[in-house]
């Protein structure tokens, strides 16, 4: 019995020993570090958002926040220094994990993910040297200007000078210290920066700002895509609770690096220079409008004087004479009254074009400070100042697209329109028409198709002006479509010459489900200042110049435009263009 009570025993004994191992083993787990998270960071030169100091330190405003979101997390950052085209292709091959200071766009969007909360704010301008009299865009015309490689002021800036028509020459460099250089350097005549590199560095370099203001954008830490999510994610969470409190490391970043930069006020001569465009553009009016009416009563006069001086000598034979001389002096007068018309015609061409010029530089800032107070990029705006500035920057939109088609009928009407002729793929500039007029078609629930011919390949020939027909046409479909689709198409097809044979051409037509066109309002279509009078036309107000100056250019173009429409059922608008094939 003694025996069994000891085995026993020695048994609960193991049993006791056994659960204290397994709580000991659960215990000593639970408490082993977790492994510290890695992360590679690129680093270039942008001060005071990102630099290294003269010890090859990182430092800068994305430092401080990387650092401070590391330190609540837990992580350890390894900063590799380089160029910021070195920073992207790293970020491209892997071999970084963050690229900070990287503008979101559409097209980076597709490779690389963005944390929501932006760390800055900021957007491009145009610094010159001391002196150089560059004030607004038509300023930079035939000069050089340098930009950073690969970035998203780069790109717009490009697609800005285009639109304006100006032999603008870009100088890439890798960083923005070397593009200051080569302008402080007389190697170039201009530079194109951020605004914190810009007010940090121009003092310094000899250079000053200038109006020229344009792509505003939000600045963030980009992953390749799929890669880094819940860094991201954390990097959100940190970057609100920093900004939410004033006395965070975020604000004493900012405070530390930028000073008072941090508080941008809108320039004091935004609203003067909104001023001034209406106030010029009612003085052309007006001058244009009496200018007119001068023209038309002394010509009337003329007229009016030559029949009756023509009339009395074919009655009255035996004052000739008398009336020979009346007849020469009349016209004289009607030849002075032609010259004084043509004077008045070119003066009126040559205001056109001067002032067109001079208003769409300060209409395109507005357009662009507005672009960045709607963004909420100088702080938000309460519903009123946000209807307000909406109206405005619509206006300006309105106006500048009427100063260009004015510009264009100007240019025409005094045969002083000069087409290009280089090769250009045909289906990419249908395809870069359609993608400018998609947004407003999907806005409105409209289906845009595109169905281009695989036969059509490269063209001799104007493309900016074959665009500018086809986009005019397009945007009229998706303005005057409230239900259904448009299609572009284009396709192979003959224009007859003049030996009565046929040429090679390409026919390209635009076809929507609209509200048509009233067979009493076709011939009014190509009018210069006509409308068609209907609920949409009032809804979508417009210059009345788009048609009229489609058909002047495919004319220009030596082809035809023709509509097929039926009331209520959609309109089809069809431009038949010579195609030229490019020499192998």
């Amino acid at each position: 019995m003694l025996q069994f009570r000891t085995v026993r025993g020695l048994r609960r004994l193991g049993i006791v020993l056994g659960l204290l191992v397994a709580a000991w083993s659960l215990l000593t787990a639970a408490s082993a570090p977790a492994p510290t998270l890695r992360l590679r960071v690129g680093v270039y030169e942008n001060m005071p958002k990102i630099g290294v100091d003269a010890d090859g330190r990182a430092q800068g405003i994305f430092v401080d926040v990387i650092e401070a979101v590391a330190q609540a997390e837990g992580w350890t950052i390894e900063h590799v220094k380089g160029t910021w085209a070195e920073g992207l292709a790293r970020l491209d091959a892997g071999e970084i994990d963050l690229m900070p200071d990287v503008a979101w766009s559409p097209v980076r969007a597709q490779r690389y993910d963005f944390h929501r909360e932006a760390v800055l704010s900021s957007w491009g301008q145009v610094y010159a040297r001391r002196g150089s009299g560059v004030r607004s865009l038509p300023d930079l015309d035939g000069m050089r200007v340098a930009v950073l490689d690969g970035s998203v002021q780069q790109d717009a800036f490009d697609r800005m000078v285009q639109g304006f028509g100006l032999r603008v020459e870009l100088l890439r460099h890798p960083d923005y210290a070397a593009a200051f250089r080569a302008v402080a350097q007389g190697q170039a005549d201009a530079v194109i920066t951020n605004r914190f590199y810009g007010l940090t560095h121009a003092r310094e370099a000899g250079l000053e700002d200038t109006a020229i203001v344009f792509e505003p954008s939000r600045l963030h830490f980009a992953a390749l895509r799929g890669q880094q999510a819940a860094v991201l994610q954390a990097i959100d969470r940190h970057l609100a609770q920093l900004k939410a409190d004033r006395d965070s490391a975020y604000y004493r970043s900012l405070a530390r690096w930028t000073g008072d930069m941090a508080a941008t006020d809108w320039p004091r001569w935004l609203a003067p220079a909104i001023a001034a465009a209406l106030a010029v553009l009612v003085a052309a009016f007006a001058w244009g409008v009496t200018l007119r009416r001068q023209v038309a009563a002394r010509t009337l006069e003329v007229e009016r004087l030559y029949v009756e001086q023509h009339r009395h000598a074919l009655e009255l034979e035996q004052r000739v004479a008398q009336r020979t001389d009346e007849l020469a002096g009349a016209n004289r007068d009607l030849q002075q009254a032609k010259e004084a018309a043509e004077a008045a015609d070119r003066i009126k061409s040559a205001f056109l074009a001067t002032m067109s010029h001079e208003l769409r530089t300060p209409l395109n800032s507005i357009i662009g400070f507005t672009g960045v107070m709607l963004q909420g990029l100088a702080g938000p705006l309460n519903p009123e100042q946000h209807k307000q500035m909406t109206m405005v920057r619509d206006s300006a939109r309105h106006l500048l697209a009427l100063i260009n088609d004015v510009l264009d009928i100007s240019k025409i009407e005094a045969g002083q329109l000069e087409l290009a002729r280089l090769p250009f793929d045909l289906g990419a500039s249908l395809q870069r028409v359609a993608d400018i007029a998609r947004p407003l078609a999907e806005t409105k629930g409209l289906v845009l198709t595109v169905k281009v011919d695989p036969a059509l390949g490269s063209a001799v020939g104007d493309a900016r002006r074959v665009e500018q027909v086809v986009l005019n046409l397009l945007s009229n479909a998706v303005k005057f479509t409230e239900r259904g689709s448009v299609t572009l198409r284009a396709e192979p097809a003959t224009l007859a010459n003049a030996r009565g044979g046929e040429t090679a051409a390409v026919r390209i037509a635009v076809s929507d489900t609209g509200i048509g066109i009233r067979d009493e309002d076709r011939e009014l279509l190509f009018r210069p200042f006509r409308q068609i009078d209907s609920r949409l036309s009032r809804e979508h107000e417009g210059t009345g110049l788009g048609l009229s100056i489609c058909r002047r250019l495919c004319e220009l173009m030596k082809g035809t435009i023709d509509v097929h429409s039926r009331w209520q059922q959609g309109s089809t608008f069809t431009v038949t263009l010579p195609l030229e094939v490019p020499e192998p």
